[in-house]
């Protein structure tokens, strides 16, 4: 367990990073919020959908998609883009996952992870909490619980509520970039804030299966999953 200091450090940690969020999106707001969007309105509509879909196939980061689409389209539309684009991800990450395994493998190795073969049981927690873990690449979470063995209907019903829920952050933050408020920064760094609490739940539930292994640094997460 950690100690108290310990625990003030990370909060104090935590909350110099929201306010520097914060006042990142006014700086950016007042400095650089005419060019970027003379190129999000310029940017053609059928191109950034077909990004939205292909481009996290391949590993391209999805919440920089998520941004482009929430300033070109606003949140609900953009929330109905992304509603469209997760499904097609996930069923076509599922096959072409084990095209994908030695590279796969090795990002997972290099991460500090072994790939689990997982139970019926495990596969809900573990799905449902990687969906959730941040500062993991989508495309590497999408390519995962197939190789580990998770049922495809597992896999799709923790992953999609999932993925548009936290794809709610990246569509806010594009929003913002075009209608910038503070009210709406501090909003988006709550949000932010509660995500993360919910990541850390979910991984004390997973640990307190047995079906992990924490080897938490003081910076954030990283985890090792036990192979049953």
């Amino acid at each position: 367990m950690p100690d108290s200091r310990s625990v003030r450090r990370q909060r104090i940690k935590l909350i110099v990073i929201a306010v520097m969020i914060v006042v990142g999106f006014g700086l950016f707001a007042k400095f650089g919020g005419h060019y970027w969007k003379e190129a999000i309105t310029g940017l053609p509509v059928p191109v950034l959908l077909l990004c939205l879909v292909v481009l996290p196939l391949t590993g391209f980061p999805v919440s920089l998609m998520l941004v482009a689409v929430g300033a070109r389209f606003g949140f609900w539309q953009g929330l109905a883009a992304a509603a469209a684009a997760i499904p097609i991800h996930l069923a076509l990450s599922y096959p072409l996952s084990g095209l994908f395994r030695r590279p796969i493998t090795a990002m997972v190795t290099k991460a500090g992870w072994s790939l689990p073969k997982l139970d019926r049981e495990t596969a809900w927690p573990f799905t449902t909490w990687l969906a959730f873990v941040p500062g993991v690449s989508y495309t590497l979470k999408n390519y995962t619980p197939p190789l580990a063995g998770v049922p495809f209907r597992i896999y799709f019903l923790a992953f999609y509520p999932v993925h548009l829920c936290t794809a709610v952050l990246g569509l806010l933050i594009g929003g913002a970039t075009m209608h910038f408020s503070w009210l709406l920064a501090v909003g988006i760094v709550t949000y932010g804030i509660a995500i993360g609490i919910l990541t850390k739940v979910l991984a004390n539930r997973l640990r307190a299966k047995g079906a992990w292994v924490s080897d938490s640094s003081a910076d954030g997460m990283q985890a090792k999953f036990a192979s049953t």
